[in-house]
């Protein structure tokens, strides 16, 4: 109901950022092009605002891809760069409805939901059919509790 029709669950999920890449769509290109050699199934995309020749860049990925991600890194990180940072213990909660398109608020009930039950999300991405939700995994039963009495599913 309110645009969702189904809540999907992935869990063991990592969460690869790089601060302050440089900005160009042939440089974030590079990135994603050394992790899709590698073999690295890459999930959620999402890049801040860029700031002058600097952008914050991230993406998530099963965490069972940490080995390779790891050796990726030296290819990808540019001397004097910042370190890129690597984290786990996320799960993704995804949110699908059609009518999505045609509903307004949809997000703002999401963010809503999970603000009153204070369960913080590390990464958000949307379309015009689905918001993905990176959360901790220690918060998930209690994030999909949540999304589920806010949605009426």
């Amino acid at each position: 109901m309110y645009g969702v029709s189904k809540i999907g669950l992935e869990e063991n999920i990592m969460l690869v950022t790089f601060p302050s890449a440089r900005y160009s769509t042939k440089s974030l290109a590079d990135y994603l092009n050394a992790f899709a050699k590698a073999g690295v199934i890459v999930d959620m995309i999402c890049q801040s605002t860029p700031r002058s020749d600097a952008v914050d860049f991230s993406f998530s990925a099963s965490y069972s891809a940490f080995p390779t991600v790891m050796k990726v890194l030296p290819e990808v990180t540019a001397e004097g760069a910042p370190a890129p940072l690597i984290s786990g213990g996320y799960a993704k909660i995804n949110l699908f409805g059609e009518e999505m398109v045609n509903s307004s608020g949809v997000a703002a009930r999401v963010l809503s939901a999970l603000a009153e039950s204070s369960i913080e999300i590390s990464m958000i991405t949307t379309s015009e059919l689905d918001i993905s939700l990176l959360v901790h995994e220690s918060d998930v039963d209690n994030a999909l509790q949540a999304l589920n009495k806010a949605f009426e599913l």
